[in-house]
């Protein structure tokens, strides 16, 4: 029986911070063109999702570090728009839809996943 190993984790985890970005550089021109600069912001910030994910499948050890970060602040990106539909800031309601949980719940599964991965389980097993 195979186990999981941590580089396992962490090679899932860079094809999942790829995907973000990569989706992040597809969406880009569609928001430029309406003029939405707010998720033309969150989609520019985004893009470095991409490049955090290829250095991690190069095996830079920094790219982890940056994973940790960029992750961290998707999270706290996706609470801004269930803040403002909870407490009605500014006069903004925004939609509290099933994306606007799957963009908090995607950054904190593979945070999880990445803290995980770095656990004290994961010390003694030698990677594969």
């Amino acid at each position: 029986m195979n186990k999981i190993s941590a580089k396992s984790i962490q090679i899932f985890i860079a094809g999942a911070l790829a995907l973000i970005g990569f989706d992040a550089i597809i969406r880009a021109p569609y928001f430029l063109a309406n003029s939405n600069h707010i998720a033309l912001a969150s989609d520019i910030f985004e893009c470095f999702g991409l490049l955090i994910g290829i250095a991690m499948l190069f095996g830079n050890a920094r790219a982890i570090w940056w994973a940790r970060i960029f992750l961290l602040l998707g999270i706290g990106e996706s609470f801004v728009p269930i803040f403002f539909s909870i407490f009605h800031v500014f006069s903004l309601r925004a939609n509290l839809s099933f994306g606007s949980v799957a963009n908090l719940l995607t950054p904190a599964i593979l945070f999880g996943l990445l803290l995980w991965s770095h656990s004290k389980h994961f010390r003694d097993v030698p990677d594969a």
